[in-house]
């Protein structure tokens, strides 16, 4: 089916807008062919310039929101073997996938044992995030704490929790993971600032070992946790994953299969 100049104009119009390209918008009838085929052509010719220009201008903002994530890897949904984990609800995982969730700047609190693919499903939704274009930041809560203790220490505290509240999207993964977090969590006053400085103007997603119930004791201060959780878990989606450990699944199976190597295979 022929298309209909008029339509392509429109479209190059719209992208010429998008480029703030103003003076070549008013000169845009001028410069056109007079006959209707070579003009159609023309436009057709400018429209698919202009959308490879807008197309490379998008990858390269994609590409920069994955930088400034500082996700240490970009793992996908698709990757993730959700056969593994039967008893997670794969429609509920795919849902936030859409990421309705971040426009509505709720939260997600991701909880279970070591392994089960908390930190892949964080991590996958950062990756969607950043493939919008928004803005997101990934850390350890662990190296979150030492980087805000570090802060109070040098009264940068507030530009550093800037830095936490300003992103569309925060994962603070591995909450009550690392050993060393406690030394500088046992009162909860940062983890509070960060999630009150978010609270209703950004979403959040929360990795963590422990049962939410159990926050209040490792972090060692149980009325602030608690007023904590409840901006937290206002509107959150909680997920707890009860599986076993992929990762230890896997280290088996390259266990058994060494073994089960011929010997003349092991000896190379």
């Amino acid at each position: 089916m022929p298309h209909d100049s008029r339509d392509v104009e429109g479209r190059v119009r719209t992208l010429l807008e998008a480029f703030r390209m103003k003076r070549t918008l008013e000169v845009l009838a001028d410069v056109l062919p007079a006959d209707k085929p070579g003009r159609t052509q023309t436009l057709q010719t400018v429209e698919r310039l202009l959308r490879a220009e807008l197309d490379d201008r998008r990858e390269r903002r994609i590409v920069r929101r994955l930088d400034d994530s500082h996700l240490p890897d970009r793992p996908t949904l698709e990757t993730f073997d959700f056969a593994f984990q039967p008893k997670l609800d794969k429609a509920l995982v795919l849902d936030l996938a859409l990421l309705a969730w971040v426009d509505r700047k709720e939260d997600l609190v991701l909880v279970g044992d070591p392994g089960v693919g908390k930190s892949h499903i964080a991590k996958a939704l950062c990756v969607l995030a950043a493939g919008q274009e928004r803005r997101v930041l990934y850390t350890t809560c662990s190296d979150m704490m030492l980087d805000l203790h570090a802060a109070l220490a040098d009264g940068s505290l507030r530009k550093r929790v800037k830095r936490y509240t300003s992103p569309e999207l925060l994962c603070i993964d591995d909450l009550g993971y690392d050993p060393l977090e406690q030394e500088h969590a046992r009162e909860a006053q940062v983890l509070h600032k960060v999630l009150e400085g978010r609270h209703g103007k950004g979403s959040t997603i929360v990795t963590s070992n422990l049962n939410v119930e159990a926050w209040a004791e490792y972090l060692g201060h149980p009325q602030l946790t608690m007023a904590l959780l409840d901006k937290l878990l206002f509107r959150a989606t909680a997920i707890r994953i009860d599986g076993p450990s992929y990762r230890l699944e896997q280290h088996k199976m390259r266990q058994s299969a060494r073994k089960h190597k011929k010997p003349e295979e092991n000896s190379r």
